[in-house]
């Protein structure tokens, strides 16, 4: 039977202060809660809130993948299981975003948002978490509607205030079909 992957997305930087540490402790909560879940943690694969998210699912016997940017395991999360090196840069954003049942937005900034975009053309539901900093606390007021990036409705996008919540939302929206308003997605022949 096929495991459910939650993908986080996040700032691989540092995040100076009591802040950065409660940021960091909250990604380890929700790598945790993931594990607990029985579910497989997706994530960029390297530092910041990536690490630590890893962290938590590692220390709760999860299992975890990361698509790491570079072609190599330089940057690699200790934590990982399985490290894709896709050599990618940025663009391996398109895994996470797209690969996922569902993602979770802890704090951000342009490449978290980034991710966000991908993921809601194609129809990956996201939940963010809220009073995690970054575009995770400025993405609310942006909203079409409350709920939507734009006028198509593709996926709303959800909140939670905590690691629990914020789980038990991404496990519960992995569960729907994809959205049929995200833009068309080339297969090619291997796809026919």
């Amino acid at each position: 039977m096929r495991k459910t992957t939650i993908g986080v997305i996040g700032s691989s930087g540092e995040i100076p202060g009591s802040a950065g540490d409660e940021i960091m402790r909250l990604a380890r909560q929700v790598g945790a809660e993931i594990a607990k879940a029985g579910a497989v943690l997706v994530s960029g694969g390297t530092t910041g809130v990536m690490a630590a998210v890893s962290q938590g699912a590692r220390e709760a016997e999860g299992f975890v993948v990361g698509f790491l940017p570079e072609a190599d395991y330089s940057r690699a999360s200790p934590d990982l299981d399985i490290a894709f090196p896709t050599g990618m840069g940025t663009m391996r954003n398109l895994l996470t975003a797209r690969c996922c049942d569902a993602l979770m937005m802890i704090g951000g900034g342009a490449g978290t948002l980034n991710e966000l975009t991908i993921a809601y053309d194609f129809g990956t539901p996201v939940v963010v978490v809220e009073g995690s900093g970054g575009w995770a606390d400025r993405i609310r007021p942006a909203l079409f509607e409350g709920a939507w990036l734009d006028e198509r409705r593709t996926v709303a996008i959800g909140f939670a205030s905590s690691a629990v919540a914020a789980v038990d939302e991404a496990m519960r929206r992995a569960a729907e079909p994809k959205s049929t308003r995200s833009l068309p997605v080339h297969v090619g022949s291997a796809g026919a």
